[in-house]
């Protein structure tokens, strides 16, 4: 006897206007395909300043500290940079990232960059968030991330750590960290790997600190100096000329580097004007801001002078720009925003860059505001006029483009905008933060309330694609709490769909189902038998992960009916597939063969290649049920075939399994052992571990049937290790079931007691009834000291 073998029930899933979804693998335990180069996070490493100066001993100190050969780097992981906004911090943590890059001996992976933009409420990142854009850039593909927070930072940790194994150790770089909380989950959890992060306050990290003062006055001259020379040349002589009304520039700058080089830039775009004129104007701008503290006070005339000089159209640019929901903004965007050709636009950002107002992206293109500036532009756009017309562009602009994006991803025809399905993804990895945050800001606005609530439905095929799911759920909350307010049925009913998808994938079983219930509600009420056959296909998929077959099997029947009436036929041979699943789990297994039979064929006739491979999947398993082995043997071998031809690397190991299972009931050990090989040698390349803990499972069933003991309890146990993450599903009870009986098998019955009753705790929990009262006959033959195999 064997105690559930390592098939599993695996249904399909659609999204309104019929995108395919699959199953959402997540875990602790990753072995990662190294990719040849870091790719930098969000905005990567910027290109360090020519004019940096100032610094030599703090970063000759870091340097170093961070020196492979300096034992006290070994006991230093994590530094800390702290000081005034304004004083240079980024610069200082780009610059020890050049340097380092010129040791390649020090961090061979190479640097990781991130802007946590901290001190900016409105788009302060999470630090969810912040890990997939970190595991992004270390090789992680975004689809292949976990759910939640825990499981992503652990994998984090596990890459870093797999890097420095490989002798690739990173430098990580955290900018503008505001909290403890915001960064904890970035650090990594020993010395192998570093991180360097900046924050204007002194967090309680564990972290070696470097606190950055204002500059020396002589250096700030330099500052000044090096900063007029880059612009105009070294013939530009003012600073010299005048170096007494230099350094009163300087301390009216507050010695801070950012001011300085705003002063710079305004010596540069006035190259007859003296360095004393200069010194007046500022002067007179620190008399107007009494009430500030003096480094406020600093940077706020030199914002003052630079914005006074601006002319009304790069007022209104610089004004409009620091609307910009998220992070930076594209040129594109600014456009719309603005009210102006692209080109006009970006002539203008550029001048506002080289006034150090704006600053450039990695990627050219995309545009940012320093916090501070931000937060000038935002008090100083108040006399403009046109601000709510302007904000309606921009956010027009985010709408449509993802309108069509969603369509594209659907599998519909390109439109004007995106000619081709990776035009539309790279439109929306580069947008996404931007179109988060529009959503939580029209939320906020009654006037606005249109676009939270359909942005987040547009986003919901890139949600599913980028594997997003918390993200997916935190959006269709916001668009239904708004849709509350409207009584529009169909949107809503569009959005509860789509939330109940959402919560199935981050295993909110309970939540998921109610959500399709009150969707299916909705349907019924507007007598739309299209939405309702989606819904109903749907609310089906969830109640057999609750483990409620019959409800599943009235929800899937009832969806083909409806997509045959509407002459669907693939919809109707998907709810036909789900609902030969759900009579399976009843023990229907004739009845199932029927429907996956009939959902093949209409698969085949419409060339639908992937939902044919997944059908023959669920067909080879009921064959199993049926004792049909060598059936269920081919049908699996066809449906890796399928799966194989079409790149699905991920469900091609799951189908692997599925046939190592057939074919060990078969008795052909042999083949069924290295079919798993097969599987688990893809499985190696991907970050998926439930499929891992899956398969050595399986692999310790093959082994007990070999009689070899040490290798089946080996696999057994290193299959629990990684389905501990997973204790609300039931494969966690079929490994610890299995390791039980085969210590049971082999007379050691304290061992085999202790793991069938933890196999009969899983299986209560998940309502597997059958299974558990399986289990406790065992522990019960145990207890009596006859057990046999």
């Amino acid at each position: 006897m064997s105690v559930g073998d390592s098939h599993r029930v695996e249904v399909s899933n659609e999204i309104t206007d019929g995108l395919f979804l699959h199953a959402v693998i997540q875990g602790r335990n990753v072995i990662l395909q190294l990719p040849r180069e870091i790719q930098p996070a969000l905005f990567g490493l910027p290109a360090k300043s020519p004019a940096f100066t100032g610094r030599d001993d703090e970063l000759s100190e870091i340097l170093r500290i961070m020196d492979p050969a300096n034992g006290e780097g070994v006991k230093s992981a994590v530094h800390l940079v702290t000081g005034l906004g304004g004083v240079g911090k980024t610069e200082f943590a780009n610059q020890v990232a050049h340097a380092v890059q010129d040791k390649p001996a020090w961090f061979p992976g190479g640097v990781a960059f991130i802007d946590l933009f901290g001190y900016d409420k409105e788009r302060s990142l999470s630090p969810d968030r912040a890990l997939a854009s970190l595991l992004n850039s270390l090789g992680v593909a975004e689809e292949n991330l976990p759910v939640d927070l825990q499981s992503k930072a652990r994998l984090y940790r596990s890459v870093l750590a797999a890097y420095a194994k490989c002798g690739r150790r990173v430098l990580v770089i955290i900018d503008n960290a505001s909290s403890v909380d915001q960064v904890n989950n970035l650090l990594p959890s020993d010395s192998s790997s570093v991180a360097l992060v900046t924050s204007r306050h002194i967090l309680n990290i564990g972290a070696r600190l470097h606190e950055l003062r204002a500059l020396s006055p002589s250096s700030s001259v330099d500052l000044l100096r090096n900063s007029v020379a880059i612009a105009r040349g070294e013939v530009d002589l003012r600073i010299d000329e005048d170096v007494s009304a230099a350094y009163v520039l300087a301390w009216l700058c507050g010695h801070l580097p950012l001011a300085l080089q705003i002063a710079a830039s305004v010596l540069a775009d006035t190259p007859r004007r003296p360095v004393s004129s200069l010194v007046e104007s500022l002067q007179s701008a620190h008399n107007r801001i009494n009430e500030l503290r003096r480094e406020e006070k600093a940077v706020r005339a030199v914002f003052d002078l630079s914005y006074e000089l601006l002319n009304d159209e790069e007022k209104r640019v610089l004004g409009f720009i620091s609307f910009s929901p998220g992070v930076d903004i594209s040129t594109q965007a600014a456009a719309r925003l603005i009210g102006v050709s692209g080109n006009r636009v970006e002539a203008i950002l550029l001048s506002l860059s080289r006034a150090h107002l704006v600053e450039q992206g990695l990627i050219w293109g995309r545009w940012r505001l320093h916090d501070l500036v931000r937060l000038y532009a935002l008090e100083a756009v108040a006399e403009i006029p046109g601000q709510e017309d302007a904000i309606v562009r921009l956010f027009d602009f985010y709408l449509e483009h993802s309108r069509e994006a969603a369509e594209l991803l659907s599998g519909k025809q390109a439109g004007s905008v995106f000619s081709t399905r990776e035009s539309a993804l790279e439109w929306l990895d580069a947008e996404y933060q931007n179109l988060v945050e529009t959503v939580h800001i029209a939320a906020k606005q009654p006037a606005l309330h249109g676009y939270a609530a359909e942005i987040p439905y547009r986003l919901a095929r890139y949600l599913d694609v980028r594997r997003l799911f918390n993200d997916w759920k935190e959006m269709m909350e916001v668009s239904l709490s708004v849709l509350e307010e409207t009584g529009h049925s169909r949107h809503k009913a569009n959005a509860l769909d789509s939330l109940g998808m959402a919560c199935r994938e981050v295993h909110e079983l309970p939540s998921s189902v109610s959500f399709h219930r009150q969707a299916v509600h909705l349907a019924r009420e507007l007598r739309d038998d299209d939405i309702l056959a989606r819904y109903l296909n749907n609310m089906g998929v969830s109640l057999l992960a609750t483990r409620d077959f019959m409800g599943a099997l009235d929800a899937h029947t009832e969806a083909a009916s409806l997509f045959l009436e509407n002459k669907e036929f693939q919809g109707f041979a998907r709810a036909s597939d789900n609902a030969a699943c759900a009579l399976r789990a009843l023990g229907r297994v004739e009845e199932a063969i029927a429907l996956h039979e009939e959902a093949v064929r209409v698969f085949r006739r419409a060339g639908a290649r992937e939902s044919e491979a997944r059908t023959l999947s669920h067909m080879g398993c009921t064959l199993m049920d049926l004792g049909h082995f060598d059936e269920a043997v081919a049908v699996h071998k066809r449906s890796v075939e399928l799966f194989s031809d079409l790149s699905l690397n991920g469900v091609t190991a799951h189908a692997l399994i599925n046939l190592s299972n057939a074919l060990r009931a078969r008795g052909d050990l042999a083949d069924s052992l290295s079919t798993l090989d097969k599987a688990l040698s893809i499985l190696e390349e991907l970050p998926d571990s439930l499929g891992k803990g899956r398969a050595l499972n399986q692999r310790g069933l093959i082994y007990s049937d070999l009689g070899e003991f040490d290798r089946a309890v080996a696999d057994f146990e290193e299959g629990l290790r990684i389905l501990s993450d997973f204790d609300d599903l039931i494969d966690l009870g079929y490994a610890f079931a299995n390791l039980g009986r085969l210590y049971g098998i082999h007379r050691q019955p304290v061992e085999a007691v202790h793991f069938l009753k933890r196999a009969s705790a899983v299986f209560s929990r998940c309502n597997s009834l059958n299974d558990m009262h399986i289990v406790d006959d065992l522990i019960k033959i145990m207890s009596l000291g006859v057990f046999e195999s």
